[in-house]
C-alpha cells in the first residue's frame, strides 16, 4: 500500500479530513483489488469510484473555499482541474492497457499527501480564521462525528 491514514494527513477540519479519509480508503480498496488480482472489470469499477469521489471532494472543497471567501480559490481550482486531467489520462491509459493500476495508485497517493501538505492546510487555516462560516458547519458534529464547533451546543 502506498498511503495509510495517519496524523500527518490531518488538516484539523472535520469535513476536509473526512473526505480525505474516504479517498485513502478507496485507494486502499484499489490496492487490495490489485494485490488480489481482481479482474480488469472489477478494477475499472473501483477506478471509476475513485474518480467520482475525487470529483466530489474537489467540488466540496471548492464550495468550502467559496463560502468562506478564500482568496486563492481560482488557483486551487486550477490545481484540481490539472489533477483531474492527469487522473483521466491515467484512467484512459489503464482502459487501453497502456498503464498499470499500480501506477495510478502511486500517483494518487503521492498527489494526496503533497496536496494536503502544500495546499489544503492553507485552506483550512483560512477557514479557521475567516469571519464567514461554512454553510453547514453546525451540522459537522452530527454527521461527521466531530467535536462541536467552538461556541455551539449539541442539540
Amino acid at each position: 500500500m502506498y498511503i495509510h491514514w495517519d496524523g500527518s494527513l490531518e488538516t484539523g477540519h472535520p469535513l476536509v479530513d473526512a473526505e480525505h479519509r474516504l479517498l485513502v480508503l478507496l485507494f486502499r480498496k484499489l490496492d487490495v483489488a490489485i494485490k488480489t488480482r481482481q479482474s480488469a472489470d472489477a478494477l475499472g469499477h473501483i477506478v471509476r469510484e475513485v474518480v467520482r469521489c475525487v470529483e466530489f471532494h474537489f467540488l466540496s472543497e471548492e464550495n468550502l473555499m467559496r463560502e468562506t471567501g478564500y482568496a486563492g480559490l481560482e488557483a486551487h481550482r486550477s490545481l484540481h482541474a490539472e489533477l483531474l486531467l492527469e487522473l483521466n489520462a491515467y484512467v484512459d491509459k489503464i482502459a487501453h492497457r497502456r498503464e498499470y493500476p499500480e501506477d495510478l495508485l502511486s500517483f494518487l497517493s503521492d498527489w494526496l499527501s503533497q496536496h494536503i501538505a502544500q495546499h489544503d492546510r492553507r485552506v483550512v487555516q483560512h477557514v479557521g480564521t475567516s469571519p464567514l462560516r461554512p454553510i453547514a458547519e453546525l451540522a459537522y458534529p452530527e454527521y461527521l462525528g466531530a467535536a462541536p464547533a467552538p461556541g455551539t451546543k449539541r442539540g
